[in-house]
């Protein structure tokens, strides 16, 4: 990683966003959050060419959840997996089926959900409870096995209250995990 970051500090010497971006991803790595969000913030300013938005929102989305902004995540993430740009389109790329993003946003959503605690919130809470649901449960779309999708809508039912479902979904994350 050491070399990497020498690479990517040459890169964006030369004024190219691929430098910052990819320091980033070597700060996100060594858990150096506060200068990965920098690189980030630098990787944003380009224009020409500009930094593609979805390269940007992911690791922006994951810094931002790691440092607990998870309002500022949450829309990140949201743009990776719902914004279609015309580059996007030309390009044939769709992120929706990103369940990597997808279980990220929904662990946001959770997240937020738990902050939520007071009963002038409960009806906001399960909303955002409903919508990570939603989010795990598209995931298994996609990856019917995927086990953090099961164990986290095990969580999630458990908290909405529906406990047949919260089982169902402990069941199949101990039959899909690995020993």
């Amino acid at each position: 990683l050491r070399q990497a970051e020498e690479a990517f500090k040459q890169v964006e010497a030369l004024e190219q966003y691929h430098g910052p971006l990819n320091l980033a991803r070597v700060y996100f790595t060594e858990g150096r959050i506060d200068e990965a969000a920098e690189a980030l913030q630098r990787a944003a300013k380009y224009t020409d060419p500009p930094a593609p938005p979805w390269t940007l929102a992911w690791p922006s989305g994951k810094g931002n959840q790691q440092q607990g902004r998870l309002d500022e995540a949450e829309q990140n993430f949201r743009k990776v997996l719902e914004e279609k740009t015309p580059e996007m389109i030309k390009r044939k790329f769709d992120f929706s089926l990103d369940y990597e993003v997808r279980n990220q946003l929904g662990l946001v959503l959770f997240d937020l959900a738990r902050q939520r605690r007071s009963e002038s919130e409960r009806i906001e809470r399960e909303s955002l409870l409903r919508d990570a649901v939603k989010q795990f449960e598209a995931t298994l779309k996609t990856d019917s096995e995927n086990i953090a999708a099961h164990y986290n809508l095990h969580l999630l039912y458990a908290d909405l209250g529906d406990e047949e479902k919260a089982a169902e979904h402990l069941r199949l994350h101990g039959r899909y995990k690995a020993d």
